[in-house]
């Protein structure tokens, strides 16, 4: 089908449309779906979330959303077809870069989690920034490290997302960082998520999730304050105890393969390499 031969509208997606959309994107085979605490149609309403339509049919979606402001992540794309795949991309991504512009948005960002979208990022000057890597962990428990009296791991608690939302922001670039909202999202739906204070000040946190018999460290930081002094081993063997206790029998994590430290501290834990590499592409807009 040839998608100049017949009239086609380039729209934004509606409330509305949410029915087919899910009908759309759950009958196609080859659908980019970002790594992320809310699925793909929750971003419907807010801009820029853009199809194609031909003949009141949904024939392409694009949905890349900023959270946080700074940084947008294509969060759903899918074409009906492949032979026009490479059109309906150019077309919506300049829509919706022209919004993201309007924003004020700097980067936008692409996990590759499937080899065909990668020739459509290369086409559209997207850069390979880095890869995530993906590590697991089987056991044995590493030894425990010494606990420093000051030093108290405890539940994270809804209170606490707040001060987590801020401790994320001051240690992670803005390309990784989460907003509050996301950091809710994650603590919701996590299976075990702790705090490290020192004196009463946070220090640290990890967030995780959990399935039947595995268990994912979703999130890891530690204050700059206090970097160094073991606290991210602490919570993440501490982490590695409850999945342990709790008859998991391996832990997942990802990381960026240029987070040497983050390597270095899982790998002593007992996390090898699966071999998993997903690369991440950027992006940047004219004012970045």
């Amino acid at each position: 089908m040839d998608l100049d031969s017949k009239p086609y509208i380039l729209r934004p997606a509606k409330l509305a449309d949410y029915s087919a959309l899910n009908r759309f994107i759950n009958l196609e085979t080859q659908v980019h779906r970002h790594l992320d605490w809310r699925p793909a149609l929750d971003w419907l309403g807010e801009p820029p979330f853009l199809l194609i339509e031909q003949e009141h049919r949904i024939e392409a979606v694009l949905a890349c959303q900023a959270d946080p402001p700074e940084t947008a992540w294509v969060r759903l794309f899918a074409s009906a077809s492949r032979y026009q795949r490479s059109h309906f991309w150019r077309l919506l991504l300049n829509e919706a870069l022209q919004i993201l512009d309007e924003q004020g948005v700097e980067i936008l960002g692409v996990i590759a989690l499937q080899d065909w979208i990668i020739p459509l990022l290369k086409a559209s000057n997207f850069e390979n920034y880095q890869d995530i890597v993906v590590l697991e962990w089987d056991g044995p428990l590493p030894p425990p490290y010494p606990v420093p009296q000051s030093l108290h791991i405890r539940p994270m608690l809804p209170d606490d997302i707040p001060p987590v939302s801020r401790l994320d922001r001051l240690c992670f670039p803005p390309m990784w960082q989460n907003s509050q909202e996301s950091i809710t999202l994650a603590y919701e739906q996590s299976a075990y998520s702790t705090i490290a204070e020192i004196d009463g000040r946070l220090a640290g946190f990890q967030i995780s999730t959990g399935i039947p018999l595995s268990g994912h460290m979703a999130r890891l930081a530690v204050h700059p304050d206090y970097q160094r002094t073991h606290i991210g081993a602490i919570l993440t063997r501490d982490m590695l105890q409850h999945f342990y206790t709790g008859s998991a029998w391996h832990v997942t994590l990802n990381t960026q393969n240029t987070n040497h430290a983050a390597l270095k501290l899982y790998t002593s834990l007992g996390f090898h390499l699966t071999g998993e590499t997903f690369p991440v592409y950027q992006y940047r807009l004219a004012k970045a």
